[in-house]
């Protein structure tokens, strides 16, 4: 087991996905997590449960995490909190704006006191400009970041967001956990602390490192003279089908890629994968179409040239993918080195070969819930995977554990628990 973190402490304030699954990264690498939740646990152990006080999204971002709930509206909790924090190297919080402060977890307070800690702030929107201080979720981040209209997936006519992973939360929390190994790093050198803040708009907007790159000499007219237009048909009232057929008249909508999509072949489903004229032409020559577009080095989908190439051979290429079955193509494709491969069920995964072949799927024994299965860490470090090797926390699991370390007697503890201040599950939940 590699354990690059070990000794380094985490309080976690986080909830939903994108906090959470930052500190479940910094626990697979061996950082001692201690999750802070709400007595009523994180609201995502509420959404879609599988047990009381257990959800799937929940145990999916809070593997190897440690857990106590307090009531931070006790002055006795936050006192509890506060030592926890100030006992880290790293807090992870993500408040609305002003409830740090208002518990005294705010950088200034914290900071003043152990000037070497790193503090990771996450937000929906970030501290400045007009959506400050606004609530958000990924939805949300999709939504304002434009991620939605690019995508162009439609449902009754309007579009819909990206439902298979949350891509903001998900960015976000791998950039919170890249942020602050890369200030554990600096520390090492000069012994300072430092604030790092992101925020799921943030995140948003730097994934989309394509849509949102412009070359200001070409792109530029072409947005703002669509912008130009879009703001006009607005004062008039405007459905999006029609904005989205004004955008097309500015900026050329990408046709569809017949040598990066996925086939129906004559069994189950094949991917293909050519970004390159090479690989394009290896799967031109292999399925026998024509196509004079894949000659050369250049190749651009927006062209007319182009689009019109991928209307004409789009049917035989259909048609002679349903001729053989998914095994078959692949073989030929692979001979010719175009990359490819099957389609899978989610449900086809869990006893895949190639999964167990690389422990990519491991089983945890969860106290509550048995054994669960769940993605490992995709890393391999010196031929180990990075692992916690403790499945995620039911609600409280280690609060008397935490307390006990932060000095507490055991006849403490009690009173603690007693009056509400510490919550437990056994105590929510009667023969738990």
């Amino acid at each position: 087991m590699t354990r690059p973190l070990a000794g380094i402490k985490v309080t976690d304030f986080t909830e939903y996905i994108a906090g959470p699954y930052c500190t479940m990264l910094l626990a697979e690498m061996g950082a001692d997590v201690v999750k802070i939740e709400r007595p009523e646990g994180d609201a995502w152990r509420h959404t879609a449960p599988v047990a009381p006080y257990e959800s799937r999204g929940f145990l999916g971002v809070n593997r190897g995490k440690r857990s106590i709930a307090l009531d931070l509206e006790r002055p006795e909790a936050r006192e509890i909190a506060q030592r926890l924090a100030l006992g880290s190297d790293v807090v992870a919080i993500a408040y609305r704006p002003g409830v740090a402060k208002r518990l005294g977890l705010d950088y200034e307070t914290l900071s003043k006191t152990k000037p070497e800690l790193i503090y990771c702030e996450n937000s929906a929107f970030g501290h400045k400009g007009p959506y400050a201080g606004r609530p958000g979720f990924d939805i949300l981040s999709q939504a304002a970041t434009g991620m939605v209209l690019y995508e162009n997936k439609l449902e009754r006519g309007i579009p819909t967001f990206i439902t298979t992973l949350a891509v903001a939360d998900l960015t976000t929390g791998m950039f919170m956990a890249f942020a602050t190994v890369s200030a554990l790093y600096e520390r090492t050198f000069t012994g300072k602390g430092k604030r790092i803040e992101t925020s799921l708009f943030a995140s948003g907007l730097a994934a989309q490192y394509r849509p949102l790159l412009s070359v200001d000499e070409v792109d530029r007219p072409v947005r703002e003279g669509f912008l130009g237009a879009l703001d006009e048909r607005r004062k008039q009232g405007l459905r999006y089908e029609e904005a989205a057929k004004l955008r097309n008249e500015y900026v050329a909508p990408r046709g569809r890629n017949n040598y990066y999509r996925v086939y129906e072949t004559r069994d189950g489903l094949i991917a293909v994968a050519c970004l390159n004229n090479r690989q394009r032409r290896g799967m031109r020559d292999v399925l026998d179409v024509e196509d004079m577009t894949v000659e050369g080095i250049s190749y651009d989908w927006f062209s007319e040239e182009v689009r019109q190439a991928h209307k004409a051979n789009v049917e035989a290429l259909e048609n002679r993918f349903h001729e053989r079955t998914t095994s078959e193509w692949i073989k030929a494709l692979d001979a010719a080195d175009v990359p490819c491969g099957p389609v899978n069920f989610p449900e086809e995964l869990f006893e895949h070969p190639h999964v167990e072949a690389n422990r990519l799927m491991p089983t945890l024994e969860h106290p509550v819930l048995g054994p669960v299965r769940m993605p490992a860490s995709p890393l391999m470090m010196d031929g180990a995977r990075p692992d916690s090797g403790r499945p995620p926390p039911y609600l409280g699991q280690h609060g008397p554990e935490v307390l006990r370390e932060l000095g507490h007697g055991d006849e403490e503890i009690e009173q603690l628990v007693a009056e509400g201040v510490v919550v437990t599950r056994e105590r929510l939940v009667p023969g738990a």
